[in-house]
């Protein structure tokens, strides 16, 4: 187990190289200076826009700043924002439990809804129902992220009027400190009446546009899945000695099929704290998906830069995870390298 977790580990090297190198280049190529950006294109110089690009090391060759820049991510340094001269590092841990509270919530519905659709699904294979439910997990999956949640902002926040449109909570209501930086887990803690009511409300939205697709894969997986499991030989026979559908379904069939299930569920988990960026540039969400897009418009190299990696490192981690998990269920994998 130690030596399939250690291959793990190395494998995931180069594929970390490789996105730091991609990551590096491909920020360059957007159009715009960085400087200019920062002290705006009129009232300045052209010797006080050189020195500033030189105390920046912006002109310094390309190779020459990715290898600085390799160098002090080795050493935990993860650069300086151009337009806040804060820690990227810092920043991105203030932000970071807003995009994981997001992400975990939007996962924790996808589960908790696909689970069992995908099992009605595969118990009533080639009915209605099935058809029904499938169609709209296809529906669910093709939808695309923006349109979806611009519906929904215009039918129940605009319309309606059943929910905020921005922010994680009403910072006008609600004055409390937030020690663990999750606001649902801060706002029960206060002693603020109706704040994690309040909280609720800011999440439910954001939570739905993003879990729908890992909704959608979760139920299609589940219903594949199930399907295996329920011509097996064990369950026939537990059918066979008179057990209830509960039983046959819910404890011999089910367990056995979630252990795939579970292995998609940890994936989209690490690609939800990346795709989270659109969502929380819809709804204003205060999380690393839209300072990312605020250091693009901002043309800040570092912010957007270290976001990616911190990002990156934590996707990594999560699949890496997985790995190693389903290793430990599975000796077939561990032994097949």
């Amino acid at each position: 187990m130690i030596g399939f977790f250690l291959r793990r580990i190395v494998l995931t090297i180069p594929t970390f190289i490789a996105l730091t190198f991609l990551t590096f280049v491909a920020i360059r190529l957007v159009p715009g200076d960085p400087v200019e950006a920062r002290v705006g294109e009129h009232g300045i110089t052209p010797e006080r826009l050189a020195l500033l690009r030189h105390q920046l090391g912006l002109d310094q060759p390309v190779w020459k700043q990715f290898l600085d820049y390799g160098w002090g991510l080795l050493h935990g340094n993860f650069g300086t924002s151009l337009s806040t001269s804060g820690s990227v590092l810092t920043e991105f841990m203030t932000l970071f439990p807003a995009t994981v509270e997001l992400s975990l919530v939007a996962m924790a519905l996808a589960i908790l809804i696909g689970i069992p659709t995908g099992v009605i699904a595969a118990v009533k294979r080639g009915s209605w129902t099935d058809q029904i439910l499938m169609s709209l997990s296809v529906t669910g999956y093709s939808m695309p992220i923006f349109w979806w949640g611009l519906l929904l902002v215009m039918l129940f926040a605009e319309r309606l009027g059943w929910a905020p449109v921005g922010g994680r909570i009403d910072l006008i209501r609600f004055d409390y400190d937030t020690p663990t930086g999750f606001m649902l887990i801060d706002s029960l803690l206060s002693d603020e009446p109706g704040a994690f009511l309040d909280a609720v409300r800011h999440l439910v939205l954001p939570a739905i546009v993003l879990g729908t697709i890992p909704l959608a894969v979760v139920a299609r997986m589940t219903r594949s899945s199930m399907l295996e499991v329920l011509n097996e030989d064990y369950v026939r026979t537990a059918r066979a000695k008179g057990l209830s559908p509960f039983r046959v379904i819910g404890i011999h069939a089910l367990r056995n099929a979630l252990i795939p299930v579970t292995t998609v569920i940890g994936l989209m988990t690490g690609s939800l704290l990346a795709g989270a960026v659109l969502t929380e540039t819809i709804f204003s969400w205060p999380g690393v998906g839209h300072y990312l897009i605020d250091g693009i418009s901002r043309r800040d190299y570092p912010a957007l830069q270290g976001g990616i990696m911190l990002i990156s490192v934590v996707v990594i981690f999560v699949n890496l995870l997985v790995d190693v998990t389903y290793g430990a269920i599975n000796p077939r994998i561990r032994h097949g390298g």
